[in-house]
This record gives C-alpha cells, structure tokens and sequence, in this order.
C-alpha cells in the first residue's frame, strides 16, 4: 500500500469528536467551522504527499500542487469558480482535486452538492463579526464529515492498512453503532 496520512485522519476525527462537543454545548457555529475544519483535512489527505520524516509518527505532508491546479480549472471551466487560484480551503475544489477513482469507491459523489454548499465555511464562518461571515449554522458539515470519515477508514482498511487508528476506528465505530 502506498503513503497513509495516519496523522491526517487522526486531525480530521479530533476535529469531529470537537465539533459533535461543541454542537451538544449549543454552539452551532463553532461546531460548524470544526467540522470544516476537520473535512478539509481529510480531503487533503487524498492530494498529499509526505515532505518529511516519512514513515516515522512525525511525517509531515505537503499537498499536490498538480492535483488543486487541475480542480482549479475544471471549476473554472464549470463556471464554479471566479477565482484567480486554487483556495486551498474550498471544499469543493479539495472534492475535485481527489483522485476521481476514490471519490466514486467512497461514494462521495453523490454528496458534491454539500460540498460545493458548505465550500467556505471555513473560510467565510470563522469571524462571525465580519459582514461576510456565514449568519446561519447546522448540523449537515458534522454528520458528512462523521461518515465521509467512516468511509475513508473503511477504504484504508480494505486497501489493507494496519495503522492502529484505522484499526481501533472501525471497532469503536461498530461498538458505537451495537450501543444504539
């Protein structure tokens, strides 16, 4: 199997585990831009390539130039993007810079209208006292994130990744839903 961006899955289930805390302690907003935040680790974790101490637990990554250039354009051509470059940030161009074969045995096709809907929570709900700010927030980011994760574990383990995280996820993950 080729690089497996532990650490990246690991950020990207912190920042759900944070945002299912936040949104339980009444605050929608910030549990939103959690969300985000942890859906955008996990799709770089598609387009990137580790920089250093590779193999070791502090590999470090840099993201594929190539690949966000590519979405880039093809957003461009789509009319879904007025941009002058790629927004490393933008949900729907880090949706289109994954390889096209994993998008579709993740099954995350069929949820291109959310990310092309929550692109820029990030970017546009972080200061909610700025004019441009996102006025509303909801639950939908968090649960896309709690299952595109599931889903991404799920690829990981069947591409035979025996990462510990990987592991441990799918069993408190069936422990979880055995719970319900």
């Amino acid at each position: 199997m080729g690089h497996f961006p532990s650490w990246m899955l690991q950020s990207a289930h912190n920042y759900l585990k944070a945002s299912e805390v936040l949104d339980a302690q009444n605050l929608p907003h910030v549990a939103q831009v959690n969300a985000a935040i942890g859906m955008e680790i996990l799709l770089k974790s598609f387009i990137s390539v580790p920089d250093q101490h590779q193999g070791t637990s502090g590999e470090t990554y840099k993201l594929d130039s190539v690949a966000l250039a590519a979405a880039h354009q093809h957003l461009k051509s789509v009319g879904k993007t007025s941009r002058k470059t790629a927004d490393k940030h933008d949900l729907l161009t880090l949706f289109h810079a994954m390889p096209e074969a994993i998008r579709s045995s993740l099954s995350l096709d069929s949820q291109e209208d959310s990310f092309e809907r929550y692109r820029d929570v990030f970017t546009n709900s972080r200061y909610p006292y700025e004019s441009s700010s996102w006025k509303f927030s909801d639950p939908v980011l968090m649960r896309l994130l709690r299952w595109t994760l599931a889903n991404v574990v799920g690829y990981y383990k069947a591409q035979g990744s025996q990462d510990p995280f990987v592991l441990n996820y799918i069993v408190e993950v069936q422990a979880r839903a055995a719970a319900e």
